[in-house]
């Protein structure tokens, strides 16, 4: 039976509001006023971590300590804001369902915090379906005994956390990995792993393809493979 590793952000949660809210928070730390309403048309471009344009769009020039200064402040303000997140509907539903079709069902994030981000899991009632306690970037810096294991490059860390999440497992045949983004999708496919993508984050169709070998609406939509 396979193994299932998911994301969490914009696979299992809806955090698209949150990250617009995390954004404007963080700029207006840095002295810059802008609306949700401005932020959100171009939020696949800070999603895709292309900030240089995603920036130009607001018309704001920042300096490299500037840069470093808001940065820090995104993810800050992201971790505060629970309540601009939710669960996608049906996805502890059909994850219960697969549950006794797969060999185990795990869950990692590229955030950094650990105990935070555990008890955002607990309050969504995520773990009461995945077999492991969440596994986070904080995971991989405890392992390697640094304070931090940097986000970027992005394949490098995640391609580390997939393997951590599955390392007490015999049987590492036949990986499913589900997300959100490309980035996740080809790190995924560069482990030989089956990889699915999902609409619910800020990529299209058209942009996952190359990396997918399926393609869902959903996480709802996922025990139609199985």
């Amino acid at each position: 039976m396979p193994i299932i590793v998911s994301d969490l952000d914009g696979t299992i949660l809806d955090v698209r509001n949150r990250f617009a809210h995390a954004q404007v928070n963080a700029l207006a730390s840095c002295g810059y006023t802008v609306t949700v309403d401005q932020v959100s048309p171009l939020m696949q471009l800070a999603f895709a971590m292309d900030y240089a344009n995603f920036l130009g769009g607001l018309d704001i020039s920042m300096t490299p300590d500037k840069l470093v200064q808001y940065f820090s402040r995104i993810e800050e303000e992201f971790y505060k804001g629970w309540q601009h997140s939710f669960v996608f509907p049906g996805t502890i539903e059909v994850l219960k369902a697969v549950r006794p079709r797969v060999d185990a069902l795990r869950l990692i994030t590229s955030r950094a915090w650990v105990e935070e981000t555990r008890r955002e899991v607990e309050f969504f009632g995520l773990d009461q379906v995945f077999d492991h306690h969440v596994f986070t970037r904080g995971d991989l810096a405890r392992v390697d005994g640094v304070n931090e294991v940097p986000l970027y490059p992005f394949f490098e860390h995640r391609q580390r956390l997939i393997k951590l999440a599955i390392a007490d497992l015999d049987n590492q045949d036949d990986i499913w990995v589900i997300g959100d983004s490309t980035v996740e999708m080809q790190t995924a496919q560069k482990l030989n792993a089956t990889t699915v993508g999902v609409l619910t984050g800020f990529s299209t169709k058209q942009d996952l393809e190359p990396f997918c070998s399926h393609i869902l609406d959903s996480i709802a939509d996922f025990s139609t493979l199985l």
